[in-house]
């Protein structure tokens, strides 16, 4: 069930978070008076593909996914998105992409103008957008580098690798992984045999051990590295 409460507590804009980085205690109460608390389930969705795209959002907690599905039902997931993650903006109308939860969630939810307008007022704030603008489209050329250039095995290193980095409190001993081995097969553009039969070659080659269907530890890091091509 969908909750919301508006505005949004100062608390959950974490100044840690890029969105909100260098934000001033006065700066922020004004964006929390524009903003509102998304309480979300697992599987339910923060917007739907074609929906109106007048709205931004801050993940506070949880995991979603960004995903995109063609007209014959094929589906690439585009981005896993992470608690100080920012998702949204788009300069058309609709979202061409729906974003789902993948486990419960909390999201500030920002109307889109209403953002841009309070940029004009808030230096910082126009810096932060500038700023996550240029991080995603840095991220989008290393997924098409990625997807162009790299093996299935290489693919599966380069996503351990991500997520080492962006999952919160992950750590080379336990990556925990809240999704499937199908969002990861629609993520990485390979079939789901394809994805198992990699992390199967992983283990086997000594780079990682799954302690749990959902967990990977990290043996190997400098090898995992090196296989995904990480400088």
């Amino acid at each position: 069930m969908l909750s919301l409460t508006n505005p949004v507590a100062t608390s959950a804009l974490n100044s840690q978070y890029l969105l909100f980085k260098n934000l001033t205690d006065a700066e922020l109460q004004d964006l929390a008076q524009h903003s509102r608390l998304r309480i979300q389930e697992r599987h339910q969705y923060l917007c739907m593909q074609h929906s109106p795209s007048d709205r931004v959002f801050n993940m506070v907690s949880g995991v979603a996914m960004v995903e995109r599905i063609s007209t014959a039902g094929r589906r690439q997931v585009l981005a896993f998105v992470f608690p100080g993650d920012f998702i949204g903006l788009s300069n058309s109308p609709y979202f061409e992409y729906g974003i789902r939860c993948l486990s419960g969630a909390s999201v500030c939810e920002f109307n889109r103008r209403d953002l841009y307008l309070l940029s004009e007022k808030i230096p910082s704030l126009k810096a932060n957008l500038k700023f996550i603008r240029a991080l995603v489209q840095q991220l989008t050329f290393d997924q098409l580098y990625m997807l162009g250039q790299m093996t299935a095995y290489e693919r599966i290193c380069f996503m351990i690798i991500e997520l080492l980095h962006r999952i919160p409190g992950a750590t080379y001993d336990c990556i925990e992984l809240p999704m499937t081995r199908a969002d990861i097969a629609d993520y990485l553009g390979l079939t789901v045999e394809t994805v198992s039969r990699s992390l199967s070659k992983l283990k086997r080659d000594g780079l990682i051990a799954t302690p749990t269907s959902t967990s990977i530890r990290v043996l190997d890091r400098e090898e995992l590295e090196a296989v995904a091509n990480i400088q």
